[in-house]
């Protein structure tokens, strides 16, 4: 399997949205509220193109084809703190069935040789909702370790508060 990260672009904008307002992903989200076009166009303006996030579209090369890809997720690091040399890790889950366990433990590796080798992190951390831990093996997989269980962290999709566990990684 083949696995590349490109730069997020504003022509992602409607890619983007559809990911982010899936049920599947907003499950995984503190903020609750789907995205527009336009949010998103806002958000790319304010976020990526300060360097406050640096967001990537996970691609899969054709194996067959070669110089044909397409994407099948995004990645991305939030809060780029460059004082303290740390961020978030984050991650959209897609309903494509190219992203999966393989393609997940790729991207999340690609991810933090950038954050740690091209951004200069020296930690990383993650939040996955306690109820959901059983995707606590990817992180893990990828050498990040339970940090803390943060209690009554966020509201659910139910509305009911819910613990979180941050997961962390240092250089």
């Amino acid at each position: 399997m083949k696995i590349y990260l490109r730069k997020i672009t504003k022509d992602d904008s409607a890619m983007i949205v559809k990911w982010r307002n899936s049920p599947n992903v907003l499950a995984h989200c503190f903020i609750k509220n789907k995205i527009t076009i336009e949010s998103q166009e806002e958000f790319f303006t304010n976020f990526v193109e300060t360097g406050k996030y640096a967001q990537f579209i996970v691609e899969r090369m054709d194996e067959d084809f070669g110089a044909f890809s397409y994407p099948i997720a995004t990645v991305y690091l939030k809060d780029m703190d460059t004082f303290n040399k740390r961020c978030e890790l984050c991650i959209f889950t897609s309903e494509d069935q190219e992203w999966n366990t393989e393609s997940q433990a790729i991207a999340v590796k690609m991810l933090l040789y950038k954050a740690f080798k091209e951004y200069g992190m020296h930690k990383i951390y993650s939040y996955i909702f306690y109820k959901f831990l059983s995707e606590a093996e990817l992180l893990k997989n990828a050498g990040f370790y339970t940090e803390a269980i943060l209690r009554n962290e966020a509201i659910d999709e139910y509305g009911e508060y819910v613990d979180v566990v941050r997961f962390a990684i240092t250089n």
